[in-house]
């Protein structure tokens, strides 16, 4: 039986190796052989960098479901190159499915999100990329995103110690936060801001189309901030900057109101959003003379849930 870790984000799929975006187009026809195309149920889907429009519950289709398929299949390619787990062909796969959810939507979605994978453990046959699969999830385990970061980096950093760690994922739609005590939660504050780096997306398009009259493009914007070679003039990348800084000033201004006492709380950033917005966040809070610790790695939560996974069977 295989463990795997699937994070599904609003923005990108992370696995614990791999990651892409959370998009699909569905089609009518098998293109052609060399496109990322799943086949499932007889229908087509195509792997693409258009995301799928914000979900608060992911499970009111199947497009999650068929994404965390393609995850599936991409980790079984993989360990099949590294020859790490010898994999039967045509024969079934038993996996043990490891996902998340965002701490606010936990207690409420956590049953429906775990019927949603499980399937009452049927075998499910697709193909990706021409290859046919057969698997059957024995069973599935629904974890808190964000925690699940915390707990992969926690003993290292010993968060445990602090009084008081804040835990801010910056997600596609959504920035989730919770606060913990000692290492232990305080659900009076869990909770999630619709102003995740989609909306900041929204407000780089907005500014830029006004000044400069030019559509950027999400992967322009991550680019920039990435510092990646763009073609684009001083002055745009410039205002590109100014905008992600006013977002992260924002985002410091929000939780001081909301309480949070940053000369006795340690912050810790995870999540893709804010490893793109790292540069800022450096600069806001250490002008601001607040302790933070960002994690740098996009697929820490799928990392966690693995982690606890583990430390729940006794296999650490």
């Amino acid at each position: 039986m295989l463990i795997m870790s699937v994070d599904t984000g609003n923005k990108m799929i992370k696995t614990e190796n791999l990651e892409f975006h959370s998009g699909l187009e569905i089609l009518d026809q098998m293109p052609g052989e060399k496109e990322e195309v799943i086949r499932y149920e007889d229908k087509y889907y195509l792997v693409s960098n258009k995301r799928i429009a914000y979900m608060e519950n992911k499970t009111e289709d199947d497009r999650y479901f068929i994404l965390t398929l393609i995850a599936i299949a991409k980790e079984l390619e993989q360990l099949k190159q590294q020859e790490a787990e010898p994999l039967i062909p045509n024969g079934l796969i038993e996996i043990e499915l490891l996902v998340g959810l965002p701490p606010v939507h936990y207690g409420k979605l956590r049953d429906a999100f775990r019927k949603y994978f499980y399937r009452d453990g049927q075998i499910i046959d697709f193909s990706y990329m021409g290859i046919p699969y057969k698997i059957a999830f024995s069973d599935v385990k629904v974890y808190i995103q964000a925690y699940a970061a915390y707990v992969l980096i926690a003993g290292k950093q010993k968060l445990s110690t602090y009084q008081k760690v804040l835990l801010i994922d910056i997600g596609g739609f959504t920035v989730d936060y919770m606060v913990l005590r000692l290492g232990c939660i305080d659900w009076n504050l869990v909770d999630s801001l619709e102003e995740g780096v989609i909306l900041f997306y929204r407000k780089v398009k907005a500014g830029i189309r006004k000044k400069y009259g030019i559509l950027l493009e999400e992967s322009d914007i991550d680019n920039i901030l990435l510092k990646k070679e763009t073609s684009y003039e001083e002055g745009l990348i410039e205002r590109v900057n100014e905008i992600a800084r006013q977002y992260v000033t924002e985002l410091l201004g929000t939780f001081r109101e909301l309480g949070i006492d940053f000369g006795t709380t340690l912050t810790v950033f995870v999540g893709g959003g804010s490893i793109l917005q790292s540069e800022f966040i450096r600069e806001t809070w250490k002008w601001n003379q607040v302790k933070y610790f960002i994690v740098n790695d996009s697929k820490a939560n799928a990392k966690g849930y693995k982690l606890q996974y583990l430390a729940e069977k006794n296999l650490l």
